[in-house]
């Protein structure tokens, strides 16, 4: 909880704010840099820490602070767009679509290790046993 708001309700009214704020230079809280990956990301910290346990203790790190340049190392680096995307407006359907037999392995990496919470890791369940395990 954020001073006594459920942290649920916190990322409900985050959601639907994060196309607004997705990707948004004039607002981002840092710039993420992601070794191997060309773009940069402007980030915000609050959609972030509240659904990665990477990012929290990356943000939660003394020697950050808003404006600051981040780079950080992916499994995947080229596939972090679907993840930072359902950072941002949390639609499980979104995610599922964004996922195909050539890019799941990676995902599913970089789901593992931002450390995500359950609803990412069931929608890569569900995409592997619906679209993997039948072939």
């Amino acid at each position: 909880m954020i001073r006594g708001i459920p942290i649920n309700y916190v990322l409900e009214k985050l959601h639907e704010l994060g196309s607004a704020y997705y990707n948004d230079k004039s607002t981002a809280y840092a710039e993420l840099h992601i070794d191997g990956c060309l773009k940069p990301y402007y980030v915000h910290k609050e959609y972030l820490v509240l659904q990665s346990t990477f990012f929290s203790e990356v943000f939660n790190n003394d020697d950050i602070s808003n404006g600051d340049v981040i780079t950080i190392s992916l499994p995947a680096p080229n596939m972090f767009d679907p993840i930072l995307k359902y950072f941002y407006d949390g639609d499980a359907d979104k995610f599922y679509d964004a996922l195909n037999i050539l890019n799941y392995k990676q995902i599913w990496e970089n789901v593992e290790c931002l450390g995500l919470g359950a609803e990412p890791r069931a929608v890569c369940l569900a995409y592997y046993q619906n679209e993997i395990n039948h072939e």
